[in-house]
Formats: structure tokens, sequence, C-alpha cells
């Protein structure tokens, strides 16, 4: 069968990456694509040179292409999970467009998906935030994807065990100073413990229901929002007629497509930043709020505008 496109896959060296590597390099050929590695050093854990070599080593034995990215600067001693996992979709959306790929992939777990939901949860989510990681994801027109979301991370190691293969093990996955170490280790074996044995699949099930919500909600609210919206290059407005024939999860859902109209970001307008546009919309007279991304939103007699002041 001839090769249908190039998947770069995302190699860390630990457990579940090699999973997903020795899994694909496997089914390549019946699935018709060409793999392509992709590493990226972030240069702050003692080991990470060691777990560089060990990609590199493996990628070689499977005849697979891969591409190593590093953090430039100098070596620090910490690094925030955000900067951290910033970087890394940055070093793989460049890669992926200049390889032309298809797709990524990306070897987060069932487990990764309930600390998320878990971690979400905590700091206060809509529908939005409880969909957690997507198994299917458009970023900068690169799609990323992740084909062991419906596995266990315990099932990975009897995979990895079973076929004798070693993995990289990662000592800051051991640092309570990271919230999603401390989820992890302490809080999801406490309620897998004392309240509910099956609580990975309790949570994991809760974002696909979150999900399938959202997208319904948000089909919906598009209909709306191309009836009362107005869109122009660095303004869009909505009628306020038309805010108030709507549900508040309609409008909620208007609210964030017109910041992403405006900065292709869906996530560009927090809870606290939908609510403070609530208040704006139900307020009487004019006024004003300050959003994200360089955007503020101003209330007129008869629209409420969201547009960008960015330079």
């Amino acid at each position: 069968m001839a090769p249908r496109g190039r998947v770069l896959v995302g190699v860390s060296g630990g457990a579940d990456s090699m999973a997903l590597l020795l899994s694909l390099a496997g089914l390549r050929h019946d699935l018709g694509i060409q793999l392509h590695a992709v590493h990226f050093n972030h240069r702050f854990r003692p080991e990470a040179l060691r777990d560089e070599r060990f990609v590199i080593t493996w990628c070689k034995q499977l005849n697979i292409p891969l591409t190593v990215g590093r953090r430039p600067g100098r070596t620090i001693r910490h690094l925030s999970e955000d900067d951290a996992r910033q970087m890394r979709f940055e070093f793989f959306v460049k890669t992926a467009v200049d390889l032309k790929a298809q797709s990524v992939a990306l070897a987060h777990t069932r487990n990764d998906l309930a600390e998320t939901v878990l971690m979400r949860l905590m700091r206060g989510s809509g529908l939005y935030g409880l969909r957690a990681i997507l198994p299917r994801r458009c970023i900068e027109g690169v799609f990323f994807v992740r084909p062991l979301m419906g596995v266990n991370r315990l099932d990975v190691e009897d995979y990895l065990k079973a076929k004798k293969i070693p993995f990289c093990t990662d000592a800051t996955n051991r640092q309570t100073v990271y919230e999603r170490n401390k989820v992890r280790l302490h809080l999801l074996p406490l309620l897998a413990r004392e309240y509910n044995p099956q609580i990975i699949n309790a949570l994991s099930d809760l974002a696909a229901t979150a999900g399938e919500d959202y997208e319904f909600l948000s089909m919906r609210a598009r209909k709306q929002f191309e009836k009362n919206v107005i869109v122009s290059k660095r303004r869009v407005k909505m009628d306020l007629r038309g805010i108030r024939r709507q549900h508040p999860a309609i409008l909620r859902l208007m609210f964030r497509q017109m910041a992403e109209s405006l900065t292709r970001d869906p996530a560009a307008l927090t809870f606290e930043h939908i609510h403070a546009l609530e208040n704006l919309a139900a307020q009487i007279g004019q006024g004003k709020v300050d959003l994200p991304h360089h955007l503020k939103a101003v209330k007129t007699q008869k629209f409420l505008e969201l547009y960008s002041v960015s330079p």
C-alpha cells in the first residue's frame, strides 16, 4: 500500500511515548503511513541528554527518521509545566509544517485525561474545560491525535514489559512541586482508595460526555452567531436584541466565538472574562471591559462590540 501521509510521533523516551512509537512502527505498513519521530529537549533536567540519546538510538533501530529540538539558551533548573508544554507544541507545529506532515501523534493516556479533568474541576471549569485532552484537535492547521487515549497507563507498562522494551524515567515526575504530580501521586490514589476504585474511568467518561455536550451546544451557538454577529478584521459586534433572546449557555459560547474570531484561540477567554461580558451586556447604559489578547469589549446603545487594540 502506498503511504497516505507522513505522521510525526512525539517521543520523550518515557513509557507512554515508547509504547506509541513501537505500536505505530509495527502498524505503519498496514496503515500506509510514513513515520517521523520528534523529540524536544527542554534542557533543564540532568537526565535530558540521556533521554535524547535513548530516543536517537531507538529511532535508528526502528529505521524511523528523527528530528530533535532543543530549548535555546543556557541550562536552567526549573521550567513551568505551561512553558514546557508551549515550547514543545511550537516545535511540533513548526516541524509538522516543515515536513508537510499529515498529523502529530501524542502518547496521552486515559490517566492523563483523568488527571486533567480533576485539575480543571478543582480550578473551576465549564464544559469547555471539562473536555480536557481531546483525542483529535487542530492547532494552527496541524492535527494532533492521541491514539492511546483509551488505554490505561498500567496497560502501557504491561505492554512494554511483554515486549521487553526499556524506557526512560523522568525524575521530575516524583516531585510534588508540580500540580499534576500531586494529583497523580496523592489525590487520585486517595480517591480510588477511599471513594471510587474506578475514578480514572469516571473522570474520563465525564470528559467524553462534556465533549459531546459542548459540541452540540457549540453548533447551536454558531448558528446564532451567524445570525446576530457582524465580523470584520479587527472588530466583531453583536446586536443587543440578539443577546436578550439567547439562553445563557448559548450566549457564553457566542462570546467565546466572538473572541476566537479575532484571536484564533478558542480558549482566549476564561470563565471570569465570560462572566464580565455577561454583566456588561446586562447592565443599564454603556460600559467597557478589558480582555486578554489585547481585546476590549464595549457596550453601545445597540451593540456589544469586541475589538483588538494590538499594534
